[in-house]
């Protein structure tokens, strides 16, 4: 679930884990949502752990917020976000 400037939980059957909103200077919040799933989807078929794709997610919506107007999120964006983002076990 996506919590906006709150960040994102992902609750999985026995685990729980939050993300930390990254410090980003929104251009734009349309999308963000869209390019969350669509990094989690990607991630997931890749063969990626739902840990792991949630991370992409978190990545992939900040992202978005960069850019301006209805753009989704670029993946050189993704990319340079994704060890950014921090998890926490709840």
């Amino acid at each position: 679930m996506t919590l906006g400037d709150q960040g994102a939980l992902l609750v999985t059957n026995g685990q729980a884990w939050r993300a930390a909103a990254l410090p980003i200077r929104a251009a734009s919040a349309v999308g963000a949502g869209d390019s969350f799933l669509g990094a989690m989807v990607w991630a997931l078929a890749m063969g990626r752990s739902v840990v792991d794709a949630f991370r992409y997610g978190v990545a992939a919506g900040s992202a978005a917020l960069l850019s301006p107007g209805t753009g989704l999120c670029r993946r050189d964006d993704v990319e340079r976000l994704y060890p950014d983002v921090a998890l926490r076990a709840l």
